[in-house]
C-alpha cells in the first residue's frame, strides 16, 4: 500500500493520465489472487504506535482513483486522526481477473488494514466478457452481464464492510466521451447499484450525475459558481480539479455519516 504524500500529490498533478487496458474485449481468463502489498516504508516503533491509533481510510481501485486519493488525504489527514492508505491497480477490472482477481484482493485488503471506511473507484477498464457462476458466457453490456458484475462487486463490498463495522463508498463512473466505453460504463454502474442493495453501510456515490448528467459527456462544469475543467484529454479520467470535486463529495458524505465520530 502507499500513503499519499506531498511528493505523490505533486507527481499526480504533473502526470495525471494513466493508460487504460487494451480496448479489445476478449473473454475473461482465469487468475490467482494477488496478495496485498504494503508500499509504505518501515518506520520506528513510535511511528507504528502512532499509526495504530489513527483511523484508516482505504482509497482503492484503478487509475480513476489516482489524484482522488491525494485529495482525500489532503482533506482527511490534517489533525492526525485519519490515515489515508492508497492502493491503486492500473488497468485492472472486475471483468478481467486474469490481471487481478478483485474479489479475492478486496478480502485480503480488508483483513490486512481493517479500514474504518473504504473508497472505491473502479471499472474504467471493464467491459470484458465474463463467465457466470454456472459457467455461462455473458457478453457486455447486457442486463445479464450487469448481474454477473454485481455478483462480483457485491463480494468486494461485503469484504470492505466487515460485517457492517465499516463504511464503503463506491464511486459510479462518469460517462466516457466516445467509443466502446460509452456502452460499458452504464452497464458497470447498473451492476454496482444492484450490488449495493440491502447493504446498509455501503453507499454508491453517483458521480455520473455530477459530471455527466443525463449521460451527456461534458469536459467542463460549473461548480460553486466557477467554470471548471473536470475531465482529462482522454475523455475518461477526471482532471485534477475534477478529482478534487469528487473527493469533496465523498468527504462530505463521510462527515454526514459520522464515520469518524467517537464510538
Amino acid at each position: 500500500m502507499r500513503r499519499p504524500s506531498g511528493r505523490l500529490a505533486a507527481a499526480a498533478t504533473a502526470c495525471a493520465v494513466a493508460i487504460l487496458g487494451a480496448a479489445s474485449i476478449p473473454t475473461e481468463g482465469t487468475a490467482e489472487a494477488e496478495g496485498p502489498r504494503d508500499r509504505a516504508g518501515a518506520g520506528g516503533s513510535g511511528d507504528r504506535a502512532s499509526a495504530a491509533a489513527r483511523l484508516t481510510v482505504l482509497a482503492t481501485g484503478d487509475s480513476m482513483m489516482q489524484i482522488v486519493d491525494v485529495n482525500l488525504a489532503r482533506r482527511l489527514e490534517p489533525g492526525g486522526r485519519v490515515d489515508v492508505r492508497s492502493d491503486t491497480r492500473i488497468s485492472t477490472g472486475i471483468s478481467k481477473p486474469n490481471l487481478l482477481n478483485w474479489p479475492r484482493y478486496a478480502a485480503a485488503q480488508a483483513r490486512r488494514l481493517r479500514p474504518r471506511a473504504t473508497v472505491v473507484f473502479l471499472g474504467a477498464n471493464d467491459g470484458f466478457n465474463m463467465r457466470s457462476r454456472s459457467g455461462r458466457r455473458v457478453r457486455c453490456c447486457s442486463r445479464r452481464w450487469s448481474r454477473e458484475y454485481a455478483r462480483r462487486a457485491r463480494r468486494m463490498m461485503v469484504s470492505y464492510a466487515q460485517r457492517g463495522a465499516a463504511r464503503v463508498y463506491w464511486l459510479l463512473l462518469p460517462q466516457a466521451r466516445s467509443g466502446f466505453f460509452r456502452r460499458a460504463y452504464p452497464a458497470v454502474n447498473r451492476g454496482l447499484r444492484r450490488a449495493a442493495r440491502g447493504l446498509p453501510t455501503v453507499r454508491v456515490i453517483a458521480l455520473n450525475k455530477v459530471f455527466t448528467p443525463r449521460g451527456r459527456y461534458r469536459r467542463y462544469l460549473r461548480y460553486r459558481g466557477r467554470r471548471v475543467r473536470a475531465r482529462q484529454g482522454d475523455g475518461i479520467h477526471l482532471s485534477p480539479a475534477g478529482a478534487s470535486i469528487a473527493a469533496s463529495i465523498v468527504v462530505r458524505q463521510m462527515r454526514a455519516d459520522r464515520v469518524f465520530a467517537a464510538p
